[in-house]
């Protein structure tokens, strides 16, 4: 497994970002996985996680996933979740996510977000764009390495 590259002050993956959820993403080069356990300030009511955090997760790692396979930076372009279960906070969550086709452009992925056990809270499907050759450069400069190093982040890091 290798860990994906993040930017710093990112909701979804950044260190920096006192409110976020510090979501390191790894990949085999297929898919993409994280485990992640939102606490109370992520509710949206009584003892629920927020379903925008988990829409945010699963967003985040369908677009890594279509990075993975294709060595592009995306925009997210259509989402569409389907709420299976309420998400307990304090709960260890895992996601998992495969790009599924590609095609006029687009990039197409899927994820699904469960517990230890496999009770399954979420399931996603996204369609993805590509970055531009110039935005995805400057994209490139604000990631770095997880562990943090000192080398800059290329198509070959993802």
């Amino acid at each position: 497994m290798k860990n994906l590259p993040r930017y710093k002050k990112c909701f979804i993956c950044g260190k920096e970002n006192p409110i976020g959820l510090k979501i390191t993403f790894q990949t085999d080069g297929q898919r993409v996985y994280a485990t992640f356990k939102p606490d109370e300030k992520y509710i949206g009511y009584k003892d629920r996680i927020h379903g925008g955090i988990a829409a945010s997760v699963l967003d985040e790692i369908m677009g890594w996933s279509c990075s993975v396979k294709t060595k592009k930076l995306y925009y997210t372009v259509e989402l569409t979740v389907k709420y299976k279960n309420p998400i307990p906070p304090n709960t260890k969550l895992f996601a998992e996510a495969k790009m599924v086709e590609e095609k006029h452009s687009l990039s197409y992925a899927e994820a699904t977000l469960k517990d230890i056990n496999g009770k399954q809270f979420a399931l996603a499907k996204g369609k993805y764009f590509p970055l531009s050759d110039k935005d995805e450069e400057e994209t490139f400069k604000l990631l770095h390495h997880e562990p943090e190093d000192s080398e800059p982040v290329t198509k070959d890091d993802i």
